[in-house]
């Protein structure tokens, strides 16, 4: 989803920089929006509340909000399909080889229950 809004946006990103945050992104305040992803994913409060402020600052209240929607429902579809077992479909599977490749995605342990065989 991020490449293909990037792409009608004449954006050229970096997924590099998800895994390297000292990589330039590529995306307008995408500094800001790894930062807050980290802090949701991390458990230091303080960092998560700077993370906000930082992003609050950088984008407005409105981002802010649609940034922590987003995190928390792609964190509740992740944990049910990885809870149920569902299997990333073909298509999905070919689509991003490349960049779970990059980011060394496909090594991560809950690969195991998506990339499976049928």
């Amino acid at each position: 989803m991020l490449r293909a809004s990037a792409n009608a946006r004449g954006l050229t990103v970096d997924l590099q920089a998800v895994a390297d945050t000292k990589r330039d992104s590529g995306i307008p305040e995408g500094g800001a929006l790894l930062a807050f992803a980290d802090a949701v994913t991390g458990s230091d409060g303080q960092a998560m509340a700077r993370a906000r402020a930082d992003l609050r600052r950088a984008l407005g209240p409105a981002a802010l909000v649609q940034a922590a929607a987003i995190a928390g429902n792609f964190n509740m579809n992740d944990r049910a399909a990885n809870a149920t077992g569902i299997l990333l479909e073909g298509m999905f599977v070919r689509d991003s080889a490349d960049f779970r490749a990059a980011l060394g995605i496909d090594r991560y342990p809950s690969a195991r229950n998506t990339l499976r065989p049928k």
